[in-house]
C-alpha cells in the first residue's frame, strides 16, 4: 500500500516534536540553539528567521556540517510539513534535539526576529 504525503509527515510528527512560535522564539538566541530554514532559496529570499541556517530539504544530508555543534535544531518551512520530513531525517543522521516550529510566516507574524 502507498503512502500519502499527509502519511509521511504524519509519521514524522511523531518523530520530531511540533513546538509553538513562542516556544521557538523563546529558544532563538540561545547557546547551541541553531534555527534551520529548508526551503527553497527563492522562497528564503523573501526573508528568514535571523540568524537562521538555510539548507533546501532536498540537500539537507549533504550539507548537515552547518549544524556541527548544535545541542537543539529547530525546523521550520513554509507551512511545517517539510519540517517535520527534515527534522525526522536530522534524527536519522543522529542529530538528538530536534524540534519543528512550523512556517516562517507564523514566525514573522508574530514578530519574531527576520533578516
Amino acid at each position: 500500500m502507498t503512502q500519502t504525503p499527509k502519511d509521511l509527515v504524519d509519521a514524522a510528527g511523531a518523530v520530531v516534536p511540533q513546538i509553538s512560535i513562542e516556544d521557538a522564539q523563546a529558544l532563538h538566541g540561545q547557546d547551541g540553539v541553531v534555527f534551520l530554514d529548508v526551503r527553497e532559496p527563492a522562497e528564503v529570499a523573501g526573508g528568514k528567521v535571523a540568524g537562521a541556517v538555510a539548507i533546501p530539504r532536498g540537500v539537507l544530508e549533504w550539507q548537515t556540517e552547518q549544524l556541527e555543534g548544535a545541542k537543539t535544531v529547530v525546523v521550520y518551512c513554509a507551512a511545517g510539513g517539510r519540517a517535520a520530513l527534515a527534522g525526522e531525517t536530522l534524527k536519522e543522521l543522529g542529530f538528538e534535539d530536534v524540534r519543528n516550529a512550523g512556517g516562517y510566516k507564523d514566525w514573522a507574524e508574530a514578530g519574531g526576529a527576520v533578516e
